[in-house]
């Protein structure tokens, strides 16, 4: 198990067994060899990764009150079942001396109450007759994503198909569509938001209701950054090699610069025998090879020693 208090005394050694100058930051230089290593080769060890993903359901309500100072929107048990994403809007439909429109949701405090980010009066509003809707239009995706390899519904008892296409088409359909909820299709299209930056989906229609584990998604993971010394660098044993000579390659490159560059330090490594043992250990993580004989499906096989699996089953005339 690699850990980054391993790799910061390699990035140490590599400088004669001195720690980098005050001005950098050594995380930052290790998390950018990190960055580098996902991005040198398409390895199949972070395409592989899967995780179930929820779906959130319109939410709405007609006894809201509105506290001016704190730009709060309170109703009992209103938000229960909202769960709160960067970028989500309220729709304020009517209520005794508030202004109409949407507006962006800042946080949700409790079941009670949500945060605006605008203001929709200036004075408190405490008749209790505001009726606001919430059409939640994204999805959380996993952190870690780069890339979506695919989506598919997780169970069979509610079949949901994903189409993934652009975002100005999720915003033409959402624009030439009255809001809705459908629980079958769904249109997406992955962006980024918040602060630090995390993948969405944009979808169209809004989902129908709270839906737990709704689907599965497969990915391509991208590099998570590292920030203490007892953390865990999550990758294969057979890139740890290739991984600390990134990271000697990155401080010595800051350091002294005046020798090698950054860039020529890297691109020695990529060019060397490490990096290529280590393209080939990934092309070995997959155990299907040729099939002899192949067109019918495999009821018996073996290995051979000529790499071919055997089947049993003639080939199609």
């Amino acid at each position: 198990m690699l850990t980054v208090n391993k790799v910061l005394a390699q990035m140490s050694h590599a400088l004669g067994g001195g720690e980098p100058s005050v001005e950098l930051d050594k995380f930052a230089m290790l998390n950018e060899a990190g960055e580098h290593l996902y991005s040198m080769y398409s390895w199949k060890w972070a395409q592989g990764r899967s995780s179930l993903i929820d779906l959130r359901g319109a939410v709405d309500g007609t006894t809201a009150t509105w506290t001016a100072a704190t730009k709060t929107l309170t109703q009992a048990s209103g938000f229960t079942n909202y769960v709160f994403l960067a970028g989500d809007t309220v729709e304020i439909r009517s209520g005794t001396g508030a202004t109409v429109g949407v507006y962006f949701i800042a946080s949700r405090t409790s079941a009670n109450a949500i945060v605006l980010e605008g203001s929709i009066a200036s004075g408190d509003l405490a008749t209790g007759d505001i009726f606001w809707s919430i059409f939640p239009g994204t999805i959380a995706l996993p952190a870690d994503l780069r890339d979506i390899v695919s989506i598919r519904t997780s169970t069979t008892s509610n079949l949901i198909r994903v189409c993934l296409t652009s975002l100005d088409e999720v915003n033409r359909l959402r624009g030439a569509n009255a809001i809705t909820s459908s629980p079958s299709l769904f249109y997406a299209a992955m962006v980024y938001t918040g602060s630090p930056l995390r993948p969405i989906l944009e979808v169209w229609p809004s989902p129908g209701a709270n839906a737990t584990g709704a689907l599965r998604i497969f990915y391509r993971s991208r590099w998570t950054r590292v920030y203490g010394d007892s953390d865990t660098i999550d990758i294969p044993e057979f890139v740890e090699e290739l991984f600390i000579f990134l990271a000697r390659a990155v401080v010595e490159g800051y350091e002294r610069g005046d020798v090698k560059t950054i860039h020529q330090r890297l691109a020695e490594v990529q060019a060397g025998p490490i990096y290529r043992a280590a393209v080939v250990a990934d092309g070995q993580a997959q155990p299907f090879r040729r099939i002899r004989n192949g067109g019918a499906m495999i009821h018996r096989h073996r290995w051979t020693d000529s790499g071919y699996i055997v089947n049993r089953v003639a080939p199609p005339i």
